[in-house]
């Protein structure tokens, strides 16, 4: 064993000394690791920075196989995350050394059947480790945030420990980590993800502040601080972290959230002075999205300013040109407002002046067609839904070739609308031979009993195709608008 271990160091230190001039810098990580596993860490990423994963993979297997060193253990986690072709569960992986021109990415999307195989549980061997006395280095708990974070990322609660879990001990192998100040801007950020989703809104604070301090340049954690905030009903805070942000002359994700958090601060709070004066920026800093203008129309809304909430969905369908996921969300809005009727008269204004525009017009019919049946109480209503859905099926077929994914959405509603209006049909002419069998009943009683049974299929039937291809739950007031794969068919 002991001619093992020689062998096993002057492989290394060989390796090493051939890449000299290659070599990367250890980092500072590993300040305090032994001179041999510097040298074996050194050793190892130059071969991985030539691809070559499986000897980098290897060489580490062969320096420390009982994963005794800590500063080893926390290496071969990076490198398996990284340099892998291929999991299982993230509890074993593949490896193989890429040939001049390949790329892992291309080697993952068609893994070769040759490859170096490892089992390799670095919860268990960290857990492991500890259990032995030895202590473990911050640059190990470091590395286990970052794979507990991957496998929650990747598997949630189908891992062999629940989700609850993974995240608890990402968390605190990330608050050890930082203890030490172990740290990059990634594992700040995925540390703030995880004590967020715990609701963990304090200590989320705490390591948002300290990110702000180490990377000032990210306006991302001014964004995520103000979004803490404003999950802690601490609406006065926000305004000046927005406020900094937005001062930034850039047009980019974090300006652009950053206005959210405004938005979402100001309406929350009740000023409506603020929440216009955040909305209108957003839309005068992003004049080519849509979404700003939709955050409005919702805002009008929800505060009960019909006559503003309908020019700002006319003006954002004419901007647009009527683009279909414009039309879905106004839609929503309205439904999820429980003012159906709203959304009818903006199809029908839109319509007028779209009516010599056959994609425009097709979108709103095809639209209206999902309203009617959304919200259809009676058989006729629901005729009323087939005849706009053959109509944006005439329209579209002027606009699009016969193989676009909308016409096979437009003959599966009509097929199931029609099987519908067949069975509520069957069941109205149903109820005058049924009532032989009862007493005699009052014309208005017989009339609510026929509407309630069309009510009742047609809702029943009507609501999964409706939801699945009209509209999608209202957004909040993030500003996030959701979308589904019906407007893709029509783009």
């Amino acid at each position: 064993m002991k001619r093992f271990a020689v062998f096993a160091c002057a492989f290394v230190a060989a390796i090493a000394l051939a890449g000299a001039q290659e070599s990367q810098t250890t980092a500072t990580f590993y300040a305090d690791a032994a001179q041999q596993t510097k040298e074996a860490l050194d050793a190892s990423r130059l071969l991985q920075s030539k691809g070559q994963w499986s000897k980098a993979w290897n060489l580490l297997a062969l320096f420390d196989p009982e994963n005794k060193d800590g500063y080893v253990l926390a290496e071969k986690i990076r490198l398996a995350l990284e340099g892998n072709v291929g999991n299982g569960m993230y509890i074993s992986f593949g490896f193989v050394d890429l040939a001049e021109g390949q790329s892992l990415d291309e080697m993952r999307a068609d893994p070769p059947e040759k490859q170096t195989l490892a089992d390799f549980n670095p919860l268990d061997l960290a857990e492991e480790l500890e259990k032995s006395g030895e202590a473990l280095p911050p640059v190990l708990s470091y590395e286990l945030g970052n794979y507990l974070y991957a496998v929650n990322r990747e598997y949630g609660d189908n891992w062999i420990q629940d989700s609850q879990t993974i995240q608890q001990k990402a968390i605190e192998n990330y608050d050890r980590a930082l203890a030490y100040d172990t740290y990059t801007e990634t594992s700040l950020s995925n540390h703030v993800a995880l004590l967020a989703n715990v609701q963990k809104y304090e200590a989320a604070e705490t390591v948002l502040r300290k990110a702000i301090a180490a990377y000032p340049e990210d306006l991302n954690f001014s964004v995520d601080l103000a979004s803490i905030l404003n999950d802690q009903g601490r609406f006065d805070e926000v305004y000046p972290i927005v406020d900094e942000v937005l001062a930034k002359p850039e047009t980019s994700d974090a300006t652009y959230n950053a206005s959210v958090e405004g938005i979402k601060a100001g309406l929350n709070a009740s000023d409506a002075e603020k929440t216009n004066a955040y909305v209108e920026a957003m839309i005068a800093r992003f004049p080519d999205e849509y979404v700003p203008m939709l955050i409005q129309h919702l805002i009008e809304v929800r505060m009960g300013t019909p006559e503003k909430a309908n020019a700002v969905a006319d003006a954002v369908t004419e901007k647009f040109s009527a683009d279909p996921n414009v039309v879905r969300s106004l839609l929503s809005t309205w439904l999820n407002a429980q003012d159906p009727q709203a959304g009818f008269d903006y199809l029908d204004r839109s319509l007028e002046k779209y009516t010599d525009n056959d994609e425009a017009a097709g979108t709103l019919v095809f639209y209206r067609a999902l309203m009617y049946a959304q919200t259809a109480q009676t058989a006729d209503e629901l005729k009323l839904a087939i005849a706009d859905i053959e109509e944006a099926e005439k329209r579209f077929s002027a606009v699009y070739d016969k193989d676009n994914q909308v016409f096979l959405t437009i003959s599966q509603l009509k097929d199931e609308w029609n099987q519908l209006l067949e069975q509520v049909t069957s069941e109205n002419s149903a109820v005058p031979g049924d009532q032989s069998q009862q007493p005699a009943e009052t014309p208005e009683a017989s009339a609510s009993q026929t509407d309630d049974q069309t009510q009742q299929s047609t809702t029943t039937q009507t609501s999964q195709t409706s939801d699945e291809s009209s509209t999608s739950s209202e957004e909040d007031t993030s500003g996030s608008t959701s979308t589904d794969t019906t407007s893709g068919a029509t783009e």
